[in-house]
């Protein structure tokens, strides 16, 4: 069997299950890399080599690691529905490396100048929730007054916006522990109780996501403030948490991460006074 037709007779039918975001991404995925490859090609016939032949070949990793994790769901269902019967993707195939991404993240005067800056401002409100309470950029942007308890000082997270192929999109959380419960710092409460003033509705307005980081970057750049990406907000507070001494395992919690390494892994970012305060204290161990 063909792989274009066991996409478009099984796979792509699936994948309206999915996620629109993750939906569009494999279509993209398939559009550009796999059926030019592979989409006339017996599902039988792909190899191991030929599949790592074939990501070597990419200009840019991300893309053939995308590529790889596509066209590996495509085959592992093809196994699944009995129309392939070895699973090529289950050999070891060596990919392409992927330079360590490290996101831009702000230092605590910063983010100090950053919300001071932003003092007054129609996405002040929408800054300290991102900013506060670590959250992702489409929770931050589908926030609404009524997902904050201000007596309690919690956010409720229910949703997220997306914008897909210059629409937006109403989401659910990416898993059942982002559907939870987060911590607000006093000061953003109080601030926030100050803000509300009757108000409903989303933190944004009528704004779009890809408005919300224009205008961000707009004013940031203004005003001579400190900036990062919106998504980096998140890991702003994720990687001040963790340098201020908060166990990782609460860090993981607040940022709803359903696997702890995945929280080591981009978060946890000793700087140099950290090390050698380590140091020390392996001196003191050794010499007394």
């Amino acid at each position: 069997m063909l792989l274009v037709e066991f996409v478009e007779q099984v796979w792509r039918p699936r994948c309206e299950r999915l996620r629109e975001c993750t939906r569009v991404g494999y279509e993209s995925a398939w559009r550009l890399h796999i059926n030019p490859r592979w989409g006339g090609t017996d599902m039988a016939d792909i190899t191991p080599d030929a599949i790592e032949d074939w990501l070597w070949g990419f200009d840019k990793p991300g893309a053939a690691r995308k590529a790889w994790a596509v066209l590996r769901n495509i085959l592992r269902l093809a196994v699944r529905k009995g129309c392939l019967d070895t699973d090529p993707t289950r050999r070891e195939i060596t990919l392409p490396r992927q330079p360590r991404y490290d996101a831009p993240v702000l230092d605590a005067g910063e983010v100090r100048r950053l919300l001071r800056g932003f003092y007054g401002h129609e996405l002040e409100a929408w800054l300290l929730c991102a900013v506060c309470a670590g959250l992702r950029r489409e929770e931050a942007c589908g926030l609404e007054w009524s997902d904050i308890d201000l007596r309690r000082g919690v956010i409720h997270i229910r949703r997220g916006m997306q914008w897909v192929d210059g629409h937006e999109v109403l989401a659910p959380p990416k898993t059942d522990l982002s559907s939870s419960d987060v911590q607000l710092p006093r000061f953003a409460v109080k601030r926030l109780a100050e803000l509300k003033h009757g108000r409903s509705g989303r933190l944004i307005g009528g704004l779009t996501p890809p408005q919300v980081a224009r205008r961000y970057q707009a004013w940031c750049k203004r005003e001579h403030l400190p900036y990062v990406p919106p998504k980096s907000l998140r890991h702003t507070w994720g990687t001040l948490a963790i340098k201020s001494g908060v166990d990782i395992s609460v860090v993981a919690r607040q940022l709803r991460h359903t696997d702890i390494k995945t929280t080591a892994r981009y978060y946890l970012k000793p700087d140099m006074s950290v090390l050698r305060d380590a140091q020390r204290s392996f001196e003191r161990l050794i010499i007394g």
